[in-house]
This record gives structure tokens, sequence and C-alpha cells, in this order.
């Protein structure tokens, strides 16, 4: 096994779980809710460190969702301002090279949801969105690339939190989640169109889950146990790990997870003094030489 270096405290005063993305080997960034109800980031290049925390506006109800779907690109999305209906828009901000950030704008779509949103990139371009709706079902969307947001499906379950999703490969989406009525954490598999039935990977979980890949068949998923401590279990083509207990860091709130390079997790938690705490785990060779081959559904 891999090792993880100690808890880093990247101070803030953030009021939402955390998310995070890297569009390249060498950067991070992760987003949060500061205590305006604002998107607020920070982020990570390899040879000068984190940057300061800087604000990016908005006033936004649940947690948000970083992403990039190529290497020049990141994109926030949060869900904030109720319309007619009962329904709220999902808004997003772009990073984009040599020109900065753009402006809030609506995704055009609305959302049922009461929830925060977790997104995925399966290709270059192509990203699925999924919150929850009021009935705690899982509801899915997905922008093609150079198209537009398609409607919010109904993909079912009976869930509690902010859904995790990530890819590991082209047209692939692994999500999970937490149960609404037990607390056991679920995972299911979208094969281009194709979803997998819901399969259950983990019991007593206070928190929605995070989940990470650095490659194919590699699948990092983490969450909190009953006494907050963190919990990691991972897929390595062929099994699931047994869950590893992180130990406790007075975490609120769901983590965070992203991969940079193979072999790499970032890990990123709020604390109850309201910092962002981090974490890195490095791989040893074995993990990187598997030879997995099957579904982790």
């Amino acid at each position: 096994m891999g090792t993880w270096s100690d808890w880093e405290d990247l101070g803030g005063t953030i009021i939402s779980a955390p998310s995070a993305a890297s569009r390249v080997r060498e950067r991070i960034t992760v987003v949060a809710r500061g205590t305006k109800n604002q998107i607020v980031y920070r982020s990570y290049t390899d040879g000068s460190g984190w940057t300061d925390w800087s604000d990016l506006g908005g006033h936004l109800t649940y947690d948000p969702a970083v992403i990039s779907s190529g290497p020049k690109q990141y994109t926030v999305y949060a869900v904030g301002g109720q319309q007619s209906g009962g329904q709220q828009v999902v808004w997003r901000k772009v990073y984009t090279d040599g020109s900065g950030w753009s402006d809030w704008w609506k995704t055009n779509e609305s959302t049922p949801g009461w929830a925060g949103v977790a997104a995925a990139s399966a290709r270059e371009g192509r990203i699925d969105m999924f919150t929850l709706n009021e009935d705690n079902q899982v509801l899915h969307a997905t922008c093609p690339a150079g198209g537009s947001w398609q409607p919010f499906k109904n993909i079912g379950g009976t869930m509690q939190g902010t859904v995790a999703a990530a890819s590991w490969g082209t047209g692939r989406v692994d999500l999970v989640t937490r149960g609404a009525a037990t607390n056991n954490l679920w995972h299911r598999v979208c094969n281009g169109s194709t979803w997998t039935k819901w399969r259950e990977i983990g019991s007593d979980f206070v928190s929605g889950p995070a989940v990470a890949s650095w490659g194919p068949d590699r699948l990092d998923v983490f969450g909190k146990g009953h006494d907050h401590q963190v919990l990691h279990r991972s897929w390595n083509g062929q099994t699931w790990s047994e869950w590893n207990d992180l130990g406790i860091q007075n975490t609120d709130d769901n983590l965070a997870a992203v991969s940079r390079v193979p072999g790499n997790i970032e890990l990123f938690a709020r604390g109850r003094d309201n910092h962002l705490w981090h974490r890195t785990y490095t791989a040893d060779a074995s993990e990187l030489d598997n030879g997995g081959v099957d579904d982790a559904n």
C-alpha cells in the first residue's frame, strides 16, 4: 500500500463541503461556499504552491461542483435562485486559460432538486451532472460536447445529501451516493447511456461520499463513519479493498477527492473550524500495475 501525508490546514472560512478538480497534472482548484453564500476558491500549482482564497461571487444555496472537461478550462456549477413552480436554477461560471473567469450565467436547465450538484466528464467537452429531487431520487442531465444541456432525467434511488461522480474512461461515469433510510453507500455505473443496477458498497455513514479515479480500473471512495472518522475503500480492477480508517479530523460535510496523475489522490474536507483541510495519497508500485479488467459494479 501507498502512504498518506499528514493533514494540512489550508485556511479559509467556508460553510459548505468543498469540491475539487484538476485540469492538468500540475494544478488543482478547490471551491466551496463562503460566509455570504458566494463561491470562493483556492488553487495549487506545482512549484508555486497554493494561492490565496479568491471570491467568485454569486449567491448560491447548496454545495457547488467544479469540473474540468479539458486541459484549459474549469467550470463551477451551483444551485440557487428559486423559480416559479418550486424549481431552482443551476448556475455556472467558467475559467479559461487566457481569458480568466466568466460571469455567472444560467445553464438553461432548471432543476426540481433541493441538493448540491455533482459533475463528471466522461469525454473531453461532455459533462454529466447529478442532483437529488425533493423525493430524494437521483436526477441526471448531460451536456454533450458542443451541445446544450439535456433535461434532467430521474434515474431512481432513495438517497440523501450530495452524490459523487467520477469517470475513468470514455463514456463511463461512476456514481456513489448515500441511502436516505439506511446510511449505506450505493454505487452505480453508466457506460454510455446504459445504467447498471445500484450496488451497496458500505454501511453506517454520516456523510455523503467522495469518489476519485486515477485511471482505468481504479476507483477510490471516501466517507465519514459514525465517529466522524474518514473511511476509504478502493477498487483495483479485480476486487474492492476493505474499508480503511484514515482517522478523525473533526470534519463537517461531505469530503472531496481528485486525482492529478496515476497513483495520486488529493483529499479535502471542511473542518469544524470552517477551514479547508487537505492530505495527499501516493501509491506504491504494486498499485500501479494491478492488471485489472473487471467492472467495479
